[in-house]
């Protein structure tokens, strides 16, 4: 069994798609430049009203205001119908992998061995019309033994149409030769040599014009004529027509590969100013890039967002000579216009459009466009959609969702790249660090066991607490040893300062010599340029500010009952100061 996924009047829908509102107006789809612009593609509404194809533009406004609400002329969008004929790739290939990609507004698939999967051949017609109704199409669809009656079926029937092996002659024979003829130029068989699309259209009128003189108007007429005598007048073309007639015979469907590009564009009418009214394009372009990777079972890792811009007298003022020169020729600088590109990068995928447009809204009001929006592109790197299970004794941790739209406002307010996940670099500078984007872990941490008595160390190990900002501190040095050192700030260990019981060092480093300002990018501001260090671990007696209070826990001066405490200090080589970097606990 074969399916036929048609779309009538593919150049209305796909800007129905675009813009909903319009399915209930009358509608024509106009191409070329006036005064040459004509209707190449109109709906059943605008037909009522009497609009025609290939009527002028002057042609087609008188009926424009015929009806109320009144009839839209609409510029053709190749953008936008290339997004449909994708959506409409999505949906097919979802459904099977056997798919022949006809033509832009008609699809083929082989529904072999899907029984099982979807039930019978109606349940199956219903299941795949509601998945091109989800992506914002209506869809003509026919069932039938062959591919080229369930194409014929789908072209000349409205609706779903489910043929059974057998009765294709019999369903198949009320329709006009002109669907057979219109079908027959995306067939698998060519009229004729190799022509241009003019001589196509030509050779077409001039069979249909042959046939209406025999008195042959629909599919019965033409399968009931004599073979014999039709080949003899007609030739090779005449038999492969009258077997199409009669919805027989069997060919290989031309396997097509699933888009992997997912993108939705939209032209609008007039330039758009304000981020409130942009955002009801970027919500409707990614309901349709969402619907379309849910038909995939895919979800979005990154967003690309391209915004090309009006161009401005201000912009064509300010082109340089150099400006023109590296110009391409083609573009003559005129219609180039400025684009505004902006990426997000999100930490888990997601399918959901309103944190996606959330995302989207607080990225434009940090980085805005800076003149008005005359078209919009979204491209989405598609990714498996993440399935996290929550164990029931873990902490309960926020959504992601949540937490990128949190982290979002956040750095709106503080400043790109100062919100985020402190790294620390591989570098023999200390507290070396970068802000990296915040990305959640891809499976559970495992927690270490907890430590039995074995692994408890007689003596436990002393811990570093350092001071932020380091305290800056006198030194009276001895033959090259610090003895002693005060300082006048006041800490939280009251005022640092008395005789150095011992000292063990000096440790020196140094780094970044190699580069003026050593800033990196993401790195932290105070951290910059050359920097050269000796350090010390010293033992300074506890009195005059350094009391020793109750309970304490604090080290015995070797001999003597004075309580000490541990620090290490060190000197800035290129400045000669001295400061308290941390304490020993």
């Amino acid at each position: 069994m074969f399916a036929c996924i048609y779309i009538p009047d593919f150049s209305v829908e796909a800007m129905v798609r675009a813009q909903p509102w319009l399915r209930e107006r009358a509608m024509a789809v106009l191409e070329g430049k006036p005064p040459l612009a004509r209707v190449i593609a109109l709906n059943d509404k605008a037909r009522l009203l009497g609009m025609e194809a290939n009527m002028t533009k002057m042609q087609a406004s008188v009926f424009v205001r015929a009806c109320s609400p009144a009839a839209v002329l609409s510029q053709r969008s190749l953008a936008q119908e290339i997004s449909a004929h994708a959506a409409l790739l999505d949906v097919a290939h979802a459904f099977t992998p056997r798919v022949e990609d006809a033509a832009p507004d008609t699809l083929l698939l082989d529904l072999a061995g899907l029984g099982r999967l979807y039930g019978a051949f109606a349940k199956m017609a219903r299941d795949l019309a509601s998945r091109v109704s989800a992506v914002g199409l209506e869809t003509n669809l026919a069932l039938a033994a062959n591919p080229d009656a369930a194409m014929h079926a789908a072209r000349g029937f409205n609706g779903t149409t489910v043929i059974s092996e057998g009765e294709e002659a019999q369903r198949l024979g009320v329709l006009p030769l002109r669907v057979l003829l219109d079908a027959f130029e995306i067939s698998s068989v060519k009229i004729g040599v190799r022509a241009s699309g003019c001589e196509r259209e030509k050779l077409r009128e001039q069979l249909l014009d042959t046939l209406e003189c025999w008195g042959v108007r629909d599919f019965r007429a033409l399968a009931l004529l004599p073979e014999h005598a039709l080949a003899s007048r007609l030739g090779e073309v005449g038999v492969r027509l009258q077997c199409l007639a009669r919805g027989a015979g069997m060919r290989t469907l031309v396997l097509s590969e699933p888009p992997s590009h997912f993108e939705e564009a939209m032209e609008l009418g007039s330039p758009v100013e304000t981020l409130e009214a942009l955002s009801f394009v970027l919500n409707r372009l990614l309901e349709q890039l969402c619907a379309r990777l849910e038909a995939r079972a895919l979800a979005v890792q990154e967003l690309h967002l391209r915004l090309q811009l009006e161009r401005r007298v201000a912009d064509e003022q300010t082109t340089t000579v150099s400006g023109l020169n590296t110009t391409s020729a083609r573009s003559h600088n005129v219609g180039v216009r400025p684009l505004h590109a902006r990426t997000l990068r999100l930490p888990v995928s997601m399918r959901d459009v309103k944190v996606l447009l959330k995302l989207l809204q607080l990225e434009l009001a940090a980085h805005p466009p800076g003149a008005p929006v005359t078209k919009v592109w979204i491209a989405a790197e598609p990714a498996p959609p993440r399935r996290p299970q929550r164990g029931l004794f873990l902490p309960v941790t926020p959504e992601a969702e949540k937490l990128e739209i949190t982290l979002a406002r956040i750095s709106g307010i503080v400043g790109e790249r100062r919100a985020g996940i402190a790294r620390l670099l591989n570098r023999h500078r200390r507290d070396s660090f970068q802000l990296d984007r915040f990305v959640a872990p891809a499976e559970e941490r495992k927690l270490a066991p907890p430590p039995t008595m074995s692994d408890i160390e007689e003596r436990p190990p002393l811990a570093l607490r350092i001071f932020r900002p380091a305290w800056p501190l006198r030194v009276r040095l001895s033959e090259g040893r610090p003895v002693g050192l005060a300082t006048e700030m006041k800490t939280d260990r009251g005022e640092l300062q008395g005789e150095i019981l011992w000292s063990a060092g000096p440790w020196r480093s140094s780094g970044d010599w190699w580069t003026e300002s050593g800033k990196e990018e993401g790195c932290n501001k105070d951290q910059s340029g050359p920097w050269e260090r000796e350090e010390w671990d010293i033992a300074l007696a506890q009195g005059n500010g350094n009391k020793r209070t109750s309970g304490s826990n604090a080290p015995m001066a070797k001999g003597s009952d004075i309580p000490v405490a541990l620090y290490r200090v060190y000197r800035d080589l290129a400045t000669g100061h001295w400061f308290a970097d941390a304490s020993y606990d």
